[in-house]
């Protein structure tokens, strides 16, 4: 049973309690969080559909007010302020003075609000770190990289099955017609996780089901940014994305009958050979030097370019991989932040959709070797090429 049934079963009368959306997980201390801001993400499951992709936010010092009254705030450090910013307040619920936070009523548009005497009735659950919640959402701790999820369960006789959260795990880059793994782990309300068999996985070519350990194929038959969603029944859908480059990898294609693949952003022969001809679409990184050491005080933090094509641009997108002390990691432009991948890899996220771009990170790069790489595109469907010293460049941090 969940914490929050457990708070039905003691105090019927005041069951809406069920909606206080619990938060952390046993090894946090309870008690009004007083914690630095931190970086993490907050995804919002409906019933019957995602309200809130995950959302990258970094938490503030700022208060939670949402009826007025200043006594009755949530720290912004907390799973309240988190939500607070990843929906743009966009969740209500009254203060309960009981228990000293707020009730949550409605997320993104949907509510589940306590019915006396009703055989069934939903709440806002809500995970941390994939484990359910054992204090208040005004109570919990937003640490750097938490991943915080509310969904509705259900307290009554005639409740379905409670629903098992989903986790979903792939490769953040891959190319076209290339075979790709995808993992789907259930959890229970203690963290443990277990394969998940026959779980539909969507937003390739062609949709599949994992079998009994969990595992899928995907075949990607076109380049682009892709949503790669798990969905089962008695489960909370998860997703991830997948930015797919366009290449000339046909080992998957038997896996996607009748699809067809896009046209390859350069030559496998000569990956890095400029782009020639009247039709050409050029890119070229400005602000950064080839091969440059950067003292880290001065590391950059601007990413800028330039694109001259035949046709207006229709897109621009970069990518930037690091290297250090034989790690590798690949800047995510959906969690704004590195994340671990395969060396050599590195999901394009797009910037621009005219003939100059710029990107500021959050933060002035760390140590390491980085490769930073731009994709463009035109109205008449041309692209870049990778060309060292223009579209790629070679630089490092010390």
């Amino acid at each position: 049973m969940s914490i929050s049934a457990r708070f039905c079963s003691a105090l019927v009368p005041a069951c809406a309690l069920a909606t206080l959306v619990l938060a952390t997980h046993p090894s946090r201390a309870e008690g009004s969080p007083s914690g630095q801001p931190a970086t993490g993400t907050v995804r919002v499951e409906g019933l019957t559909r995602t309200l809130l992709p995950p959302t990258q936010v970094t938490t503030t010092q700022a208060p939670v007010i949402k009826d007025g009254n200043p006594e009755h705030a949530c720290p912004g450090t907390s799973a309240i302020g988190a939500l607070e910013l990843a929906t743009a307040g966009n969740w209500s619920g009254p203060w309960n003075i009981q228990f000293n936070q707020y009730e949550i009523y409605s997320i993104a548009g949907e509510t589940h609000v306590f019915e006396p005497g009703a055989p069934a009735n939903y709440f806002w659950s809500f995970w941390l770190d994939e484990k359910e919640a054992t204090v208040g959402a005004c109570e919990a701790v937003v640490q750097p990289g938490d991943r915080v999820l509310f969904f509705p369960s259900c307290f009554g006789p005639a409740c379905p099955p409670s629903p098992t959260p989903l986790g979903i795990e792939a490769p953040a880059s891959a190319n076209v017609a290339e075979a790709v793994a995808v993992t789907v782990r259930k959890y229970s309300p203690t963290g443990e996780a277990s394969p998940a068999p026959g779980v539909s996985v969507t937003g390739a070519a062609a949709a599949t089901t994992t079998d009994s350990n969990g595992h899928a194929t995907l075949c990607f038959a076109s380049a682009g940014q892709f949503t790669v969603r798990a969905s089962a029944s008695e489960s909370v859908r998860t997703e991830t994305t997948i930015s797919v480059h366009a290449g000339n990898d046909q080992t998957c294609m038997a896996a996607a009958p009748g699809a067809t693949v896009a046209a390859p952003l350069a030559s496998r022969s000569n990956p890095l050979a400029p782009d020639t001809g009247p039709y050409a679409v050029v890119a070229k990184v400005t602000g950064l030097v080839e091969h440059h050491v950067y003292p880290r005080r001065h590391a950059p933090r601007l990413l800028t370019g330039t694109v001259t094509a035949h046709t207006a641009v229709t897109s621009v997108s970069i990518a930037l991989r690091r290297r250090y002390r034989n790690r590798c990691s690949a800047y995510s432009g959906v969690r704004e932040l590195f994340v671990p991948a395969r060396c050599g890899t590195a999901p394009f996220f797009e910037v621009s959709r005219t003939s100059s771009f710029s990107y500021l990170l959050p933060a002035a790069l760390a140590p390491g070797r980085y490769v930073f790489d731009v994709q463009a595109a035109d109205a008449a469907g041309n692209r870049t090429r990778l060309a060292r010293g223009t579209s790629r460049l070679v630089f490092y941090v010390r």
